[in-house]
């Protein structure tokens, strides 16, 4: 028996190694999923959370509110310098609308 305690220990730690390698690793997209930020409300900080939205960006997007007004589109954020089609796809299941007023866009 005692001659196998090595062999045992090995596949152990082997065993051990495969199920910490097998625990997905959860990314800043994934912490979000589910949860949306409502782009005529959020703050630079709060935008700047949603993933590939920088810091620069994210200002941009409040930059871009606080001149236009509310946006009424989500699509509007194409307007905003730095963001192209690529961009809004990926970002767009994180945001959603609803005016100051408190109504919810359908958009």
């Amino acid at each position: 028996m005692r001659d196998h305690l090595p062999k045992i220990a090995f596949v152990t730690g082997i065993l051990i190694v495969m199920f910490v390698l097998s625990v997905p690793m959860i990314s800043a997209e994934e912490k979000l999923m589910g949860k949306t930020v409502n782009i005529n409300r959020a703050t630079a900080e709060e935008l700047a959370k949603v993933p590939l939205i920088s810091p620069k960006l994210a200002q941009a997007i409040v930059a871009y509110r606080e001149e236009v007004g509310e946006f009424q589109f989500v699509e509007e954020l194409l307007l905003i310098e730095g963001f192209d089609r690529d961009l809004f796809s990926k970002v767009k299941p994180f945001f959603i609308l609803e005016g100051l007023g408190g109504d919810a866009c359908t958009c």
